[in-house]
């Protein structure tokens, strides 16, 4: 009875690993050469993934592929939602297309390519960009940023030390000036380096397509909100680029490079009134907002500086006679007793005839600071 017992369990938990087993098929390919990996180490990630598209690992499974290239077999996946891929070649990692787990499907193909590496930028470039932006409070504003770039080759493009940034970079992303991050979706934050003009990515750019969405938010105690973005001669120009401004009260813009298009109602998701502006292929991009507190801070600011500038002025006159009076003194004392040791010395020697022009110039210059000194 208790041999019974036994094997009962066994097999109960045999069949509940089965069932949270699926059977994978794995596919290695180097597309830059076209050709399998064969006897080449992965991994099978079971992966759990919440609301916002974050994802959790729960297991790893490392395998390798045979000599044709593939893996078949089975993996556990527990409680996961979902699975993927890894492989790591030439020190770059690569991970096949996530694919959810559903019910009643125990068969699943992974595909993945890899890639040569290359440091030749060529191929990279900014395609497109769109900031929608939307003030918070008369000093602030938030804008949400999504940068679209592409490597169309079949390298993946590893970057290059930059002299002048002192960096390692594959990308550099001109910003607005003040800006202040605050997320980034699409990219891993030990991937990127925030900079005072701008963001270097220094991550492999994998050939295909990809996007980054940022969002960060810009502040202004002037009320004047200078979103320009000026590319440096090592920046990749954006191809495409668009500035969306919710429309609210008196607030206002100014550009003198981007033309006007419009407005639109929908952008990255966000509902209302925006205007539109665009421009295609510009070195540098001129787009000022202007919040309604600016002009009530101009004007104080304006008149605080013309007080300062009085204060200054005035002081500087009264100081400057002061210090004129202080150095009359001064000479006076010095002729005093310049005239008294030459009298000395005339009526000991009886030089008095010998000294006299010199006494004479001293005391007619003494009588003349006196004189001033009384104006």
């Amino acid at each position: 009875m208790r041999k019974k017992i036994i094997v009962i369990a066994f097999l109960v938990i045999l069949t509940a690993t089965n069932v949270f087993a699926l059977s994978v098929r794995v596919s290695l390919t180097n597309a830059t050469k076209g050709e399998k990996l064969s006897d080449y180490p992965f991994k099978i990630l079971a992966v759990d993934q919440d609301s916002y598209g974050r994802v959790k690992v729960l297991k790893e499974h490392e395998f390798r592929t045979g000599t044709s290239g593939f893996y078949d077999g089975k993996v556990e996946v527990a409680a996961a939602k979902a699975i993927m891929s890894e492989v790591n070649y030439r020190g770059v990692s690569y991970y096949s297309p996530l694919i959810q787990i559903k019910n009643k499907q125990d068969k699943y193909n992974l595909d993945i390519n890899v890639y040569e590496i290359t440091d030749k930028a060529d191929s990279v470039e900014i395609t497109g960009r769109s900031l929608t932006i939307t003030p918070y409070d008369d000093k602030s504003l938030k804008v949400n940023d999504s940068v679209t770039f592409v490597n169309d080759s079949k390298f993946t493009y590893v970057g290059k030390y930059d002299n002048k940034l002192k960096i390692n970079k594959s990308l550099y992303i001109p910003m607005p000036a003040g800006y202040v991050l605050m997320n980034a979706n699409g990219i891993d934050r030990e991937d990127l380096y925030t900079l005072g003009g701008g963001i270097a990515l220094h991550e492999k750019v994998v050939p295909g397509e990809n996007s980054i969405l940022f969002k960060y938010i810009v502040k202004s105690d002037t009320g004047v909100f200078d979103m320009s973005l000026h590319n440096q001669d090592y920046s990749s120009i954006a191809r495409n680029i668009s500035f969306f401004f919710t429309k609210k009260g008196d607030w206002k813009v100014e550009s003198t490079n981007l033309q006007h298009r419009g407005e639109s109602n929908d952008q990255q998701g966000l509902y209302g009134d925006y205007h539109a502006w665009d421009g295609n292929d510009l070195r540098g991009v001129k787009f000022k907002i202007l919040s309604p507190f600016h002009k009530g801070f101009f004007s104080l600011w304006q008149a605080s500086i013309a007080a300062a500038f009085v204060m200054i002025g005035t002081g500087l006159v009264v100081m400057k006679k002061k210090i004129y009076r202080w150095k009359l003194v001064k000479e006076k004392r010095r002729l005093a007793k310049l005239l008294k040791k030459l009298d000395g010395e005339s009526d000991e020697e009886d030089l008095r005839g010998y000294y006299k022009s010199f006494l004479d110039v001293l005391e007619s210059r003494s009588r003349e600071i006196e004189e001033r000194l009384k104006s």
